[in-house]
């Protein structure tokens, strides 16, 4: 059995995947396999025994794995906003090119490939209550795998992962990086991780919700009420409903920006199932394949 850590960007996906191994390892002699593309799990091939890894975007292979009942899927859900500027930090990239690249339509296209897939094989977690309340995390991610677990055991799991826990790894793998001599102001850096845990020596903030609203200037609001409203109405997150309204000369710029990501997003997704066609259009349009590894 395989288990697809593919929650949201920046949405404790690292976490499920850290507490889901952990679960497997001692209870099931399962494997931890790291971050893991679709192709690259296409290219694995079926397994008896059980392995977990992460990712994030759909792919044909994952869909056919759960759908046939070798995967389960470990999903979890974050307001996209403080989605958005979180990766923005921890990639230190600006609003604009993020949205260029279309890793705000992203967010949305991969949360429509995950919630999509059955219900009987996806357990779906929110962020902020595995933030809030971690333990009760810990048991329904056992509950889900069918492995039974005692108080102690939840207990050291939530705390070994915790956010503090987390915080310190994180810490510690940045300084080993530092004393090797990686300059970790070079963003191409951003994407340095510990190999078992998967944290980037950048990855884990305040955890704050709700940052968004202090961080977005008005232009950068409106972009992300035009393309986020209806997924946070429909969620349980409060739209941003002050900032739809705009001039005509702005709302050519906000549509511009938009269909920009929108194409990007577009190619991006279309070159999982078709790989070579993919392939060409964004050499063409100069998309990075591998830009969403880094979360």
């Amino acid at each position: 059995m395989d288990v697809l850590c593919v929650g949201m960007y920046r949405a404790c996906s690292t976490w499920q995947y850290e507490v889901a191994a952990d679960l497997v390892e001692i209870h099931r002699a399962g494997s931890r396999l790291g971050y893991v593309t679709g192709d690259q799990y296409a290219a694995l091939g079926a397994s008896n025994g059980w392995r977990v890894l992460k990712s994030h975007e759909g792919h044909p292979a994952f869909r056919e794995a759960l759908g046939s009942g070798r995967a389960v899927a470990l999903y979890s859900i974050r307001d996209p906003r403080d989605v958005v500027f979180s990766m923005l930090h921890k990639r230190q990239l600006s609003f604009s090119a993020f949205l260029r690249q279309g890793m705000i339509h992203q967010i949305v296209a991969n949360d429509r490939e995950w919630s999509r897939q059955p219900a009987s094989r996806r357990i779906t977690q929110r962020y902020e209550a595995l933030i809030a309340d971690p333990a009760s995390g810990v048991e329904q991610i056992a509950t889900f795998l069918d492995i039974t677990i005692l108080p102690d055991e939840v207990r050291r799991l939530a705390s070994e992962y915790s956010l503090e826990a987390n915080r310190r790894r994180a810490l510690a793998t940045a300084e080993r990086l530092r004393a090797d001599g990686v300059d970790l102001d070079d963003p191409a850096n951003a994407t340095h991780c510990d190999d078992r845990s998967l944290l980037h020596w950048n990855h884990v903030r305040r955890g704050q919700n709700g940052g968004w609203r202090d961080q977005a200037n008005p232009g950068e609001r409106r972009r992300l009420a035009l393309l986020l409203n209806r997924w946070a109405s429909e969620n349980g997150y409060a739209s941003d409903e002050e900032m739809t309204s705009t001039s005509w000369i702005e709302r050519i710029g906000v549509e511009r920006d938009l269909l920009q990501g929108a194409i990007r997003c577009a190619l991006r997704c279309a070159a999982l199932d078709h790989p070579r066609a993919g392939r060409i259009a964004k050499r063409t349009l100069r998309i990075d394949s591998g830009s969403t590894r880094s979360t």
